[in-house]
């Protein structure tokens, strides 16, 4: 049995179906890209395996765990962590604080005042070493919204990265970056693998191509196919509704 399973899952907003009985699934340390034009229903998609928007039908599974009725809350518990498009982090505090506060909330610390948190020891050395997998160590003190676009994305992932998930969604990470961010967010979610199977959904082919062991291209709230990127690559469907010239070439 795979991972992570979603098998038939529908949802409709009012005459539109956004997402037509689709049915994807991760194995472990595999990382599964999800692409498709504007419109194909990928965001959809995520915020029914996240939890954000309930089924009209269909099931979801992870590591044997029924999630389909679970909220978002106990679906994290179950083993499945998120990030979002738009960074999420606490602007106003330091990477150390944003590290330390993931770290108490998932480890349930029995301390009750905010001031006194760096004070725990496991908390402190998870917050560090949450810092390290994603190279934040020389910045810990610094405020996170001063930070720049592609060191607070590396601190987002960390966050996730807290809740020691099975499986980690990762929703357009390279969004809004240059090309030495995007390279050094492709390093890192190759070195990510080591630590949950993940869900990729991503508009950079290139680091697509790059990073997945398998695509499924999402088309008008179907999968049109599934396959390693030589499959999609050749794929003429795919060239001719998401591609174009750029695949053929």
């Amino acid at each position: 049995m795979s991972l992570f399973q979603a098998q038939g899952l529908v949802k409709r907003f009012g005459g539109l179906v956004a997402t037509d009985n689709v049915s994807i699934a991760v194995e472990p340390g595999e990382i599964h890209a999800l692409i498709g034009p504007n419109g194909a229903g990928k965001s959809t998609l995520v915020n029914l395996i996240s939890g954000l928007l309930p089924l009209d039908a269909g099931k979801l599974q992870l590591d044997g765990v029924d999630l389909t009725a679970l909220p978002p809350h106990q679906r994290v518990r179950a083993g499945l962590s998120r990030c979002f498009q738009v960074t999420s982090v606490f602007k106003g505090d330091s990477v150390r604080s944003n590290l330390l506060l993931a770290a108490q909330a998932h480890a349930g610390s029995s301390f009750r005042f905010l001031s006194r948190r760096a004070g725990e020891q496991a908390l402190m050395e998870t917050a560090l070493g949450l810092a390290e997998k994603v190279g934040l160590s020389d910045v810990l003190d610094r405020t996170a919204g001063t930070l720049p676009h592609g060191v607070q994305r590396k601190l987002d992932v960390a966050l996730a990265l807290a809740a020691g998930p099975k499986l980690l969604l990762l929703d357009e990470p390279m969004a809004g970056m240059g090309p030495e961010d995007s390279l050094q967010m492709v390093e890192l979610i190759e070195k990510l693998r080591a630590e949950a199977a993940i869900l990729l959904i991503e508009h950079d082919m290139d680091a697509v191509f790059q990073l997945a062991d398998r695509i499924s291209v999402l088309v008008y709230g179907k999968v049109l196919t599934s396959g390693d990127a030589e499959h999609v690559k050749g794929h003429p469907e795919v060239q001719a509704v998401y591609l174009g010239t750029e695949a053929t070439a």
